[in-house]
């Protein structure tokens, strides 16, 4: 089974609460972004990830706005699911900017990153993909004909995200997923950054503490 919840600070209770407490080996955990256990690399912290490792299942995230990339940099790159991830321990992987995977016969297209309320503009924000990254993510989904199973990001596509708030500031990623979404045909979209649990249409979901399965 693929399961997908929102953003989890690098907090270990989360992973020992009865909420995943179901997953079982051979499941696949997705976290819509700010995983948080790859931080300050810490003892606490190495102690945490060690705990992951003994997880029966594969835990994958997507970059949130919050994550410290240059740790993240500092990862070895590998094979994965058909593309490319960093891979963190034995179980739990970074999912690439504009990558696409096959995992239970189901498309999924991931694009993390998002610009954190304090940043004041967008270009050179770390947390942001690049013009060379969104080059990446077009031709990924031009060759699935644009049409994809699952979508996996972090921020919301504008018009969704002022919906969910009016005055929610809107930034490049936002207007460039809005454009995802009314060129692309997908069976599930899931974004976490607006810390909510709120299914915006049957396809289309905000996720932050509800655990969702495929």
């Amino acid at each position: 089974m693929i399961y997908i919840t929102g953003d989890t600070h690098g907090d270990i209770e989360i992973f020992n609460e009865r909420r995943l407490g179901h997953l079982k080996k051979g499941d696949t955990l997705i976290v819509t972004g700010d995983f948080g256990f790859v931080w300050d690399n810490s003892k606490k912290e190495i102690k945490n990830l060690k705990k992951l490792e003994k997880k029966k299942f594969d835990i994958l995230f997507v970059e949130g706005a919050h994550e410290n990339f240059e740790l993240l940099k500092g990862y070895e790159e590998v094979p994965l699911h058909g593309g490319t991830a960093k891979k963190i321990a034995d179980n739990v992987y970074c999912l690439n900017r504009g990558e696409l995977y096959s995992i239970e016969d189901k498309t999924i297209f991931a694009l993390g990153g998002g610009l954190p309320p304090e940043a004041d503009e967008t270009e050179g924000v770390p947390s942001m993909p690049t013009d060379e990254e969104l080059e990446y993510a077009v031709v990924n989904i031009e060759e699935q004909h644009r049409r994809l199973d699952l979508i996996v990001t972090h921020e919301a596509p504008a018009s969704v995200k002022r919906l969910i708030d009016r005055n929610a500031y809107i930034n490049d990623l936002n207007i460039f997923l809005d454009t995802v979404m009314h060129n692309t045909r997908y069976g599930k979209w899931y974004f976490g950054s607006l810390h909510e649990d709120r299914a915006i249409s049957d396809n289309l979901i905000c996720v932050f503490e509800e655990v969702y399965s495929l």
